[in-house]
């Protein structure tokens, strides 16, 4: 059952981060404790630090994607492996409750009043990794990690 049009605009109205709303501040939070995915879920005291991660999604179509960036220092070339994991497995749990916020925002009354499906479609996660400068020996990099869903 595809979402009707007035529930795909309280789904656009969640995730509508465009106009005086900041994307990042200091740690990501749940619904429970004051996040809102409209700010990039962020509030304090939880993973994430300021200004570099970010979450956001958009929907088109019957899918949902949820995008997560980071700003990372791959540092030496031995460690430059275990550092990409550790960020791939923050911005994995940035998706995760930033999924969790947006389907309990969805539900609440004054919005949709029913709860959102969200099947993750299978082998869907991709990750992207930039080097901002690649001559640098610290090695900044944005590392780009994508989930797509089909929604109900």
């Amino acid at each position: 059952m595809a979402l009707s049009f007035d529930e795909v605009n309280i789904l656009g109205q969640i995730l509508n981060n465009t106009f005086g709303k900041p994307s990042t501040q200091t740690g990501y939070s749940s619904a429970d404790s004051g996040g809102d995915p409209r700010y990039g879920g962020y509030t304090s005291m939880d993973i994430g630090t300021a200004s570099t991660v970010v979450t956001k999604g958009h929907v088109s179509g019957d899918s949902l994607c949820i995008t997560s960036l980071a700003v990372i220092n791959l540092g030496m070339h031995g460690d430059q492996h275990k550092n990409l994991n550790n960020a791939i497995n923050e911005l994995d749990q940035h998706i995760d409750k930033f999924t969790k916020v947006v389907k309990s925002n969805f539900k609440k009354k004054e919005h949709a009043g029913r709860a959102l499906k969200c099947k993750e479609i299978k082998d869907s996660r991709t990750t992207d990794v930039q080097d901002i400068n690649f001559y640098a020996e610290t090695r900044k990099a944005y590392v780009i990690r994508k989930a797509y869903f089909e929604i109900s």
